[in-house]
């Protein structure tokens, strides 16, 4: 090329002894004159900040490991050339590899990636040869133009890096799917011009490992890349990838019967159909027997690929995932309810003269749930107004369900994931829940006390507890929680306690809203002949006790039983202890059907809400 503009070699590098000795005599043969070289070390713990220094290149040595991503744009940032060439430490670039690259970008295009060689850069054995020849036959078939860039080998101009910006130093896998991502709208180049020999990984776990890892992206990226009217370049067919996974999905069928291991049998074997040329062509290259060896390795790695796309899929739609399986968990307990005890329920209640005492129920669970949403609101301090309203209410409500699912952890997931989404730091999101429910303890046992002088006899004493717990928390918040603070050992410096005003006012939030709460079982106490005098308080102080008995019974979900026995011996002064039961049971249903409902029109509302939100934001 005459006049070739300044090409800057740039060579990220972590323990590359084996390779990088091979890797730089490739650009040092190069037939286009390198305007430089520039070696990033990223900390390696072998000699290859020795063997780099034996080239004429310009060495960095970074700090402390902070993965390719990083070491590239260091590369950049220190470079001065025209075209930016990144190679990986562990690859040797055939002679006229750059100099086809340069004249390739010359014709139009703004990033020109190659392939890998059919022949390993050093024969480790039959999974390195396993590893190799796939790479080169799914990248020499797809050689074109594309819509993914893979920065192994990879020609573009500054100018071009400038524009779309640096790689994502937040990824140390798959940097060059989400590269591409914005890379795609530009002219992209798979060439077969541009060779280079790959040491591939050469045993079997390291490669199973690898594949596991860089699949998690694959989901949000194949997704993300279909949603922008644009499709990935991928190394496996999709109709394979869906051919193992259904196997895999339809094994657990052979428990049922032997017959159904038909099905992912039959699957594995369109899964080999699907591969047939791969298998061919691998034959073609070492044989009949290492064919057998390469489909067993290649289905293995596909194992590796859906697990990982799996946990993958996982993780980034954690959120939307375990808000479905909440509420239908919640909604799943509310058929069991009506199921098991929704004929008494309504037998009870079906006079016409307990309708506007039921209605008084729904309203009075209602309003308790909305200001228990204030006092838990509260504890956020001065996060409040990241997480307003709607969006509260919906953080709030998930919580709730969040007792219908097994396990207890699933609340506290829930606001630290949504706290994220609002920049709320998780430290924050998980010390207003525990101490939200701490307070709601403590509260709701004082509020028991309504009930104590009728269904406790001498024993309402230990009442007393709760109450001087509670006045300590609200007089020396500080003070009551240090010991809880010096248990959590070393996540103590993730817990970040509101102030002790924040504290007061969600403690007295929170023991109105019980107060409030107990109006619904004592509406349906009244419903079913209990003296509307006489059972007021027995009704506020039962349900509050119940629901704090309930939530301390762990083995039992959401106090199943426990709260129904409390309740009963709660308006046993008041009522007939068969009566007492249909109460219990009609509180059961009111409560479960007031949260379903409450979170499902919350859940809408924020949704809404959220939407506004951004076409807002964009009219900005």
């Amino acid at each position: 090329m005459s006049n070739p503009p300044p090409v800057s070699v740039i060579v990220p590098c972590f323990n590359a002894e084996k390779t990088l000795g091979a890797c730089l005599d490739s650009i040092c043969s190069q037939t286009l004159k390198i305007h430089e070289i520039l070696v990033v070390d990223d900390r390696s713990a072998d000699q290859s900040r020795e063997i780099a220094s034996g080239y004429p290149c310009h060495l960095i040595e970074l700090p402390v490991n902070q993965g390719v991503s990083a070491a590239r744009n260091a590369g950049v940032a220190a470079s001065t050339g025209e075209i930016l060439f990144f190679l990986d430490a562990d690859e040797a670039l055939e002679p006229d590899a750059i100099e086809n690259a340069v004249r390739l970008l010359a014709d139009g295009y703004d990033c020109v990636h190659g392939i890998i060689a059919a022949e390993p850069l050093i024969d480790d054995g039959p999974v390195e040869w396993y590893k190799t020849l796939h790479a080169y036959w799914w990248r020499q078939a797809a050689v074109g133009p594309v819509r993914t860039a893979f920065f192994a080998q990879t020609a573009m101009p500054r100018a071009v890096f400038d524009a779309v910006g640096p790689f994502d130093e937040t990824l140390r896998d798959s940097e060059d799917l989400e590269y591409s991502d914005r890379l795609a709208p530009r002219p992209i180049l798979l060439t077969d011009q541009v060779v280079a020999r790959h040491d591939e990984a050469d045993r079997l776990v390291p490669l199973l490992r690898e594949q596991f890892r860089r699949s998690q992206l694959l989901a949000r990226t194949v997704l993300g890349a279909r949603r922008k009217g644009r499709a990935s370049l991928t190394a496996n067919r999709p109709l394979g990838i869906l051919a193992v996974a259904g196997s895999l999905a339809s094994l657990p069928l052979g428990l049922v019967s032997a017959a159904w291991l038909a099905v992912p049998v039959a699957l594995l074997l369109f899964f080999c159909g699907v591969n047939a040329g791969l298998l061919r062509f691998a034959a073609s290259r070492k044989g009949a027997a290492f064919a057998l060896f390469f489909i067993g390795v290649h289905l293995l790695t596909h194992v590796a690929l859906v697990a990982g796309a799996a946990v993958g899929l996982l993780r980034w739609r954690f959120r939307q995932i375990l808000t479905a399986a909440t509420v239908l968990a919640a909604i799943t307990a509310l058929g069991l309810a009506l199921r098991r005890d929704g004929a008494s329920a309504v037998a009870a209640l079906a006079q016409p003269r307990a309708l506007p005492w039921l209605a008084a129920a729904l309203l009075a669970n209602a309003a308790g749930l909305g200001l228990g949403v204030l006092a838990w609101h509260r504890l956020l301090d001065t996060d409040r107004a990241r997480l307003p309203g709607a969006a509260a209410a919906k953080v709030f409500f998930l919580g709730q369900l969040g007792k219908y699912l097994p396990g207890r952890i699933w609340g506290v997931v829930t606001h630290v994931q949504h706290g994220r989404d609002r920049g709320i730091s998780a430290g924050r999101m998980t010390s207003a829940y525990f101490l939200s429910i701490l307070l709601t303890i403590l509260t709701g046992s004082v509020a028991g006390l309504l009930v104590a002088p009728a269904a406790l006899g001498r024993q309402a004493g230990w009442l007393a507890v709760p109450v001087a717990a509670l006045l300590l928390f609200a007089g020396w918040p500080e003070a009551a929680l240090r010991p809880l603070v010096s248990l959590a050992g070393r996540y103590r410096r993730r817990i970040e306690l509101p102030s002790r005003g924040a504290i007061r006012r969600s403690a007295v939030l929170a023991l109105v809203s019980w107060l409030v709460s107990g109006l619904h079982l004592w509406a349906l106490a009244a419903a079913l002949g209990a003296d509307p005098g006489l059972a007021l308080l027995p009704a506020m102080g039962g349900f509050a006790l119940a629901t704090v008995s309930g939530s301390l019974a762990f083995i039992v979900p959401d106090g199943w039983g426990v709260r129904e026995v409390v309740i009963m011996t709660a308006l046993a002064t008041v009522l007939p202890w068969g009566t007492a039961g249909a109460v219990a049971i009609s509180s059961r249903v009111v409560c479960v059907v007031v949260e379903v409902l409450l979170s499902l029109a919350v859940l809408a509302t924020a949704r809404t809400s959220r939407r506004v939100e951004s076409v807002q934001a964009v009219q900005r």
